[in-house]
């Protein structure tokens, strides 16, 4: 039985991976949202915290102030200190209280006796913040809690400064210092707790994710075994119909009203006449037996001789016709082969990198999810808005741009500089160094760069496929246009630098091999023309030059604007360094299947099909050739 149940592994797997995609997106949204909920709300928790404990300060600052000033205004100094260590005792959250005469020095000190009468000094407490509290200034006594805590960042306590007053003079200054270390703490506790949150949610999704997955493969394996079965019955039958056994025609009636059960009525019509046929043909063939058998032995004695040779013609024109049947199908299949199976391999590499890196990224979610600080979720959201299709960049280019995001990463102390450089120049951002470096002061920056540069891979692997896909297009359209003269599709302004570009994208795996690509391009005007058709006309020359070099040389790519003339002209021209094209041979490159390649390397139709194709534009295709450089200048109208 053949393999058909391959039709049911391919609707299994795709459906699977669209669910799991759907999945993985709503995962990661749901995780964002409620992490981005209980940040905002840990946010408000702090600032209401800061605000309670700046409002109690402040009640408490005015108190004591008030009692100061009546004790300095009795000469009760002695009552005021012990007050003023009493209160420092019960509070927990005061750290100390200082009160300093107008001369600055330290009258008393809650915290260390041993400083009083000293002169006072705000570079003793620099982590604290200092408020200064007057009833001149009242917008400090108006502070919000997010002011407070943008004001806090690196500070461990508040100190709040009072003047002291006695009658038209100030006395000196109270300063309370109140520790911040209950509300760090609370914050601590609520940012751990969120943490278990978002944790015991991921878990939950992940299961319910999976539990999902689990169901839609059953529901889809049920559905794809009931859809492929008829066609399974359908291929068993055709299969022993082949070898002759005609008793499937009582087995190919479906009930069904759809396609297969279409089919199969049809089978069954095919197989009876087929029967029929067959009967038919046995009786005939007896007949025929037996009528040639009484007229050769009239005949044989008489025609021997004539009916020998007559056999030995048909035998050698039957031989004839097939070889050349042979031939020309060979040089068919050798053209497609050939010019195919460059796309192909791209196809082919790039779907491996794909896995690749799709494998990748999907083990490094856990570190994502993971990420707790603001640059990192920046830097990778970064990455992924502002990654571009890897460039057409030669080797030159390509080490230039290394090295300078090298240096920009090592002077400022970035470190995997090298790595990091590589994975830009992939994503296309090797010029936004300079940008970048403020999002790379998170302490995953490396694994995060890594992770982008995964799943833009996937991008990236994903551009070379589509780009191999429209060459084989372009490549069968070409064929089919060399064997008929039928034009079809209008014209379209094209970019031809643009053109070339994409087919040195698309050749960027066999020129790291050892070839430089030095590009003279000017800025050209569209081009009204066929453009699939140019790009193959670019495809062939170049890869013809590649092979021309053994993939080491240099090859250059000029194009320009010939304003000589009545009609302005584009000159496009493809140079290599190889071998050249032998004098002798130089008539015969535009011959259909003349190739000086060996076999399996080419079928001679390439040169032939872009001259076919530039004439169609009203251009000119002609090439010079010696050893070590071989020139194709094509010539193509603006306006035709």
């Amino acid at each position: 039985m053949l393999p058909t149940s391959s039709i049911r592994k391919k609707l299994v797997t795709v459906m699977l991976l669209l669910v799991l995609a759907v999945l993985v997106i709503l995962t990661v949204w749901q995780g964002s949202t409620q992490k981005g909920l209980l940040q905002g709300e840990l946010s408000k928790q702090t600032d209401l915290l800061l605000e309670n404990l700046n409002n109690r300060a402040l009640f408490q600052s005015d108190q004591l102030k008030r009692q100061a000033e009546e004790a300095i205004a009795s000469l009760n100094l002695f009552e005021l200190t012990s007050a003023l260590l009493e209160i420092t005792r019960t509070n927990e959250e005061l750290e100390f209280i200082i009160l300093t005469d107008h001369e600055n020095r330290i009258v008393v000190h809650t915290a260390d006796t041993s400083l009083q009468q000293s002169l006072y000094s705000d570079s003793l407490y620099g982590d604290k913040l200092l408020i200064p509290v007057d009833d001149s200034t009242p917008m400090q006594r108006n502070w919000s809690g997010s002011t407070l805590s943008k004001a806090l960042q690196d500070a461990s306590s508040i100190m709040y400064q009072l003047p002291i007053n006695v009658g038209n003079r100030q006395w000196g200054n109270l300063r309370l210092s109140y520790s911040l270390k209950n509300v760090k703490d609370e914050v601590a506790r609520s940012r751990s707790e969120n943490s278990a949150i978002i944790k015991g949610h991921t878990i939950r999704s992940m299961l319910a994710a999976t539990t999902i997955l689990l169901f839609t493969f059953v529901v889809i394996s049920r559905l794809s075994s009931r859809l492929s079965a008829p066609i399974i019955q359908l291929t068993d039958m055709t299969q022993r119909l082949a070898k002759g056994d005609f008793s499937v025609t009582k087995l190919a009636q479906l009930e069904s009203s759809d396609e297969v059960g279409v089919l199969s009525r049809q089978f069954s019509e095919m197989a009876i006449n087929l029967e029929k046929a067959y009967h038919d043909l046995e009786e005939y063939n007896l007949l025929l037996e037996r009528k040639v058998n009484e007229r050769t032995q009239q005949l044989n004695m008489r025609n021997e001789e004539l009916v020998k040779a007559i056999n030995d013609l048909e035998e050698s024109q039957q031989q004839l016709v097939h070889s050349e049947k042979m031939a020309a199908l060979g040089q068919l299949v050798a053209s497609i082969a050939h010019e195919i199976n460059t796309p192909l391999g791209a196809i082919q590499a790039s779907a491996g990198n794909a896995t690749k890196y799709y494998t990748a990224y999907a083990n490094s979610l856990a570190m994502l999810f993971r990420l707790e600080q603001p640059t990192d979720q920046q830097l990778f959201l970064w990455l992924l808005h502002n990654a571009r299709p890897m460039e057409s960049l030669t080797t030159r280019e390509e080490r230039a741009a290394k090295r300078d995001a090298i240096k920009i990463l090592d002077a400022n102390e970035v470190q995997y500089s090298a790595d990091i450089a590589e994975m830009l120049i992939d994503m296309g951002l090797s010029d936004q160094v300079d940008i970048m470096l403020p999002m790379l002061s998170g302490p995953k920056y490396f694994e995060v760069i890594q992770s982008a540069h995964q799943l833009t891979g996937i991008m990236r692997s994903n551009q070379t496929i589509y780009s191999a896909t429209a060459r084989a297009s372009k490549i069968v359209f070409a064929l089919k246009s060399f064997a008929r003269q039928d034009q079809f599709g209008e014209k379209q302004e094209s970019d031809i630098n643009e053109g070339i570009n994409t087919v040195l994208v698309l050749y960027s795996g066999l020129l790291k091999q050892g070839c430089e690509v030095v590009k003279e391009f000017e800025e050209l005007p569209p081009l009204d023309c066929h453009a699939d058709e140019l790009n193959q006309v670019w495809t062939n020359l170049i890869h013809n030059a590649l092979q021309a070099m053994d993939y080491k040389g240099t090859l250059t790519l000029r194009t320009r604007i010939d304003q000589a003339g009545t009609c302005p002209q584009i000159i496009v021209q493809i140079e290599d360094t190889g071998h050249g094209i032998p004098a002798e041979l130089q008539n015969r490159v535009w011959e259909s299947f003349f190739t000086t390649k060996e076999s399996g390397e080419g079928s001679g139709l390439g040169l032939g099909i872009c001259k076919r194709i530039v004439e169609k534009h009203a251009g000119r295709l002609f090439f010079e050739s010696q050893p070590g450089k071989t020139t194709f200048t094509v010539v193509l109208p603006l306006s035709t």
